[in-house]
């Protein structure tokens, strides 16, 4: 097979029980659950900048350049199954997750090698609720891994001759799991809009605020991935948004920006731009009517991508 060979972390997840929990509430409830939690875990792949691969029936195939980026992706997945549970015990999910890590094929858009037959394994293994890594998950993860990990001993593997060493991830259900984004907008009527519907995609809205200076002195307190800003924002209606934006960027590099324009205005796109390719977006507004590509445009900020409107590309250009 021809491709391109790399080092890379394998993620599988599944969902556990799913056929029980579509006999229980339905098959359309368990459908609008299923893709409820689809979402919440590309939320957590762009938070910990992961690549998903391909979706499989109840789970994804993700990889990630970082060892650690997978782990604490795992974990943070695991904590938003948690949050759906608690928020809605008569609908819960369950959900296994299996990690390796080393050299694959890239080819035809997808990625074949050992990692992933033992990443695939190790899902299957595990329980809801559990993550399992192979042992070289953990060597690479070396003192710089915020999570404890169990011993599970040897597993004989489907596939693979050799038994695996296998640790659990060890996580807390109660840390805060969500894709979190503070919103800037004038607009009320707008903003609420806007923020219902990023609530209703498992995006959670850490902040509302009708003006730039009041979420550049929230930042520390809600601890946003994404702010989302106007460009023109009291009390001038001039450059408030790009002005906030530049201080996050500066000030604050772990946060994306996203701005959002009535019109193309190609000095502030190239302001926003300046020296910048990471983290950062620039929509115009006619395509918030689209949520679907806000979310993913917030998703790519998040990231660490950019999410940068045609329109403005071609007016660049």
């Amino acid at each position: 097979m021809k491709g391109t060979t790399k080092t890379v972390t394998v993620m599988f997840t599944d969902l556990t029980g799913s056929t029980e929990l579509a006999e229980r509430v339905g098959p359309a409830a368990a459908f609008r659950l299923r893709e409820l939690h689809f979402a919440s875990l590309r939320d957590s792949m762009s938070i910990h900048r992961g690549s998903e691969v391909k979706s499989m029936g109840d789970g994804i195939m993700a990889v990630f350049e970082s060892v650690i980026d997978g782990v604490d992706c795992a974990v943070t997945m695991q904590r938003a199954v948690a949050h759906h549970n608690r928020r809605d015990p008569a609908r819960q999910l369950g959900m296994r997750v299996g990690i390796s890590v080393g050299e694959a094929i890239f080819a035809e858009n997808d990625w074949y090698g050992a990692p992933v037959v033992e990443a695939s394994r190790l899902c299957s293994h595990s329980g809801a609720g559990e993550i399992f890594v192979s042992d070289l998950v953990r060597i690479m993860s070396g003192t710089a891994g915020l999570h404890r990990l169990a011993p599970r001993g040897e597993l004989q593997l489907k596939g693979i001759r050799i038994p695996t060493v296998a640790w659990a991830v060890d996580w807390d259900a109660q840390e805060e799991s969500a894709l979190r984004v503070a919103l800037a907008e004038d607009s009320v009527l707008l903003r609420e809009g806007v923020a219902s519907a990023l609530e209703d995609a498992g995006i959670h809205v850490v902040l509302q605020a009708s003006d730039a200076d009041t979420v550049i002195r929230a930042l520390d307190a809600v601890r946003p991935h994404v702010v989302v800003l106007d460009v023109r924002m009291p009390p001038t209606h001039t450059t408030e948004g790009l002005d906030a934006a530049e201080l996050i960027r500066a000030e604050h590099p772990e946060i994306g920006v996203l701005v959002l324009s009535v019109s193309v205005d190609p000095v502030a796109a190239r302001r926003l731009l300046k020296n910048v390719t990471h983290g950062v977006g620039y929509l115009l507004k006619d395509r918030i009517a689209d949520m679907d590509e806000l979310t993913a445009a917030i998703r790519t900020v998040a990231s660490g991508g950019s999410a940068i409107d045609p329109e403005v590309l071609a007016r660049l250009a």
